[in-house]
């Protein structure tokens, strides 16, 4: 029986973590697996690995914490296919793609499958999809960016009575698509133009509360971090992707930098909720730093004088992030509209800036007052002890 190789994430630099991981997916031939370990839940990978490499792995969990994760990672054996007709979306008049690929949709025999090849990621196609014709198919990633994508739409098979089978569509995504249709929302792009004035919401984000954060206790400052922080990237981070997804579908061709933009927020946002799952982590031994202050009896978990080391690896995810931020501006011009701009082209560079603003606060919060002062009481402490 051949062993199955384990690879102790916790060992790995931060920022090689999940390519290093993908490098051993890819190195799997269909059937085989392997195993990840690690200190906390690696469910954020697993929606990455959807998103790259598509629907191709099973992931289960051997152990499930709350100290100790492992996952067994399996890539999916080949299936025998007839030869499946290719749509190049790319050589599609843009007023004419979805409703072409749409008339290849509704041309399948149910179980038959068609593919379609792009230059950016095709997902406000999928939420249409789903809105105009129903969870009746399945959709999968071949490839995904960052300068081609594939995606093989299969049309369920039917039942012993006719009826198509219900797929596997997430009751999640179902829901979003409908709510779009209901709103109105268009999935092609409208030339109408944003206004910010008519926009009740806009800019908000970006105003800085008038509080002497410096004057809070630590394990005060991380519960708002939390519930202010780390829930706006929570709420927000999906519904950005997604927009900026469809502004490179409809204007990448006269603006090709929307690809890239499209295709790097996706790894910006990706390592923004990882980020927050680390500080999630670290959070609760600030807080046990904090009682033990207050009470030198209070049992604690971590070792003393070791908090250094973690926060630095937080600093450099806000390092990174800065320079995404950084590179976004540079890639749009400061985020400078052109003429040929809708009202989605406009909404994306206000969200971004908004999310920009929000999480200078963020990283302000912990850099430069709840990391030096979570140290210090550390630092303390080791001199107690």
């Amino acid at each position: 029986m051949a062993t199955i190789e384990t690879l102790d994430v916790t060992k790995l630099e931060p920022r090689m973590k999940h390519p290093t991981i993908f490098k051993y997916f890819d190195a799997l031939q269909p059937g085989e697996e392997f195993v990840i370990e690690n200190d906390h839940d690696p469910k954020p990978l697993y929606y990455e690995l959807i998103g790259e490499r598509g629907n191709i792995f099973t992931w289960e969990y051997l152990e499930k914490g709350p100290e100790w994760f492992i996952v067994r990672i399996c890539k999916n054996p080949l299936e025998e296919q007839k030869e499946i007709e290719r749509l190049n979306v790319t050589a599609i008049e843009p007023k004419f793609k979805h409703p072409t690929i749409f008339k290849y949709f509704d041309a399948l025999q149910p179980g038959e499958s068609f593919i379609i090849e792009n230059d950016h990621d095709p997902k406000p196609l999928y939420y249409e999809l789903i809105a105009e014709r129903g969870d009746i198919f399945t959709w999968e990633y071949l490839l995904k960016g960052p300068e081609l994508f594939e995606v093989q739409i299969t049309k369920n098979p039917t039942n012993s009575t006719g009826e198509e089978v219900a797929g596997t569509i997430s009751i999640k995504d179902i829901k979003k698509a409908e709510m779009l249709k209901d709103k109105g929302v268009q999935f092609k792009c409208s030339t109408e133009k944003y206004n910010l004035a008519d926009d009740p919401n806009a800019g908000k984000v970006a105003k800085v509360p008038t509080y002497d954060y410096d004057k809070w206790e630590l394990d005060f400052l991380t519960d708002y971090i939390v519930n202010t922080y780390h829930s706006y990237i929570k709420a927000n981070a999906e519904n950005l992707n997604d927009l900026a997804i469809k502004i490179a579908e409809h204007h990448g061709d006269n603006h090709p930098e929307l690809n890239r933009l499209s295709t790097l927020m996706y790894h910006f946002l990706q390592d923004l909720l990882d980020n927050t799952v680390r500080e999630e982590v670290l959070f609760p031994i600030i807080k046990q730093i904090v009682a033990k202050h207050r009470n030198p009896e209070t049992e604690i978990t971590y070792e003393i004088g070791s908090l250094k080391e973690p926060i630095n690896l937080l600093k450099k995810d806000h390092e990174m992030a800065n320079l995404d931020l950084s590179f976004f501006r540079k890639l749009t011009n400061d985020y400078t509209l052109p003429a040929d701009a809708c009202s989605s082209y406009q909404l994306l560079f206000q969200k971004i800036k908004e999310f920009e603003s929000d999480l200078q606060i963020h990283i302000h919060l912990e850099n430069n007052i709840l990391f030096p002062k979570a140290i210090l009481l550390d630092t303390e402490l080791a001199k107690l002890n």
